[in-house]
């Protein structure tokens, strides 16, 4: 979901940059609603929006790339979203304006963004438009059904994969999925003995979960990988995952 920060700060200077003052803001804010009519009203008239399925979407393909505090997701690959949205929210903006303009960006992706054009789609991209509008720059937790969607509520060992966003970022055939911001996992297996002396496959492949630029692969960048997977897995879904991706067939 890369593509919020440039596209949103260029045209409303008040989402995504400092504070500065009352007056400034409050214009800022009031071009931002004017703007994004528009865009509020297409969020409209289309059903009632599942946030669950939202929110499982938004930490499975958006986690990878944006921070969201309420959804868990730490990733600065994209803008953070909480400090997109929060300072205009905190001056009046709506959540069905915020709805509208996600969902645009969703469907409409800049030129040159890393940001996948048919990420979500649909009934989708409304849930995932709403799941961010409703929590988006808002203190709190998640409450309800709400708070075991995503990867708390993740048991299965290809279900903590995708729910953790894994697969929006690795190449692992058994998940099924060929991205390629990370290195490949399919060769996880048969190297991660041998990748860094002294620490076998096993305590290598939870090290580089936890603290991934510990042991970065030749060719990829540090802080890529959200850092706080240690506090979002607990220890049984950390020890599956590792499991899984070492010995997929079990």
């Amino acid at each position: 979901m890369r593509g919020f920060g440039t596209r949103l700060t260029a045209r409303f200077p008040a989402i995504g940059r400092p504070r500065g003052s009352g007056s400034l803001r409050r214009g800022a804010v009031a071009g931002l609603a004017s703007v994004c009519l528009a865009a509020a009203v297409s969020a409209c008239g289309q059903g009632e929006e599942d946030l669950v399925n939202g929110k499982q979407l938004f930490v499975e393909q958006c986690g990878t790339c944006h921070a969201l505090e309420r959804a868990g997701t730490s990733s600065t690959q994209g803008p953070d979203l909480d400090e997109a949205f929060g300072p205009a929210r905190g001056d009046g903006l709506g959540e069905e304006t915020v709805q509208g303009v996600v969902q645009r960006q969703i469907g409409n992706v800049r030129r040159g963004s890393i940001m996948p054009e048919d990420l979500v789609s649909g009934a989708d991209a409304r849930d995932v438009a709403a799941y961010v509008a409703t929590v988006a720059g808002i203190p709190g937790e998640d409450t309800g059904q709400l708070a075991s969607a995503g990867l708390a509520g993740a048991e299965e060992p290809e279900q903590i994969f995708t729910a953790g966003g894994c697969g929006g970022c690795h190449t692992f055939a058994p998940a099924g999925t060929e991205a390629t911001i990370g290195p490949s996992l399919d060769e996880l297996a048969a190297a991660a003995d041998q990748r860094v002396s002294g620490t076998d496959g096993e305590a290598y492949t939870e090290t580089a979960i936890v603290a991934p630029d510990e042991f970065l692969v030749q060719g990829f960048q540090a802080g890529t990988m959200p850092d706080n997977y240690g506090e979002q897995l607990d220890p049984e879904q950390l020890q599956t995952l590792v499991d899984y991706l070492l010995n997929p067939e079990g």
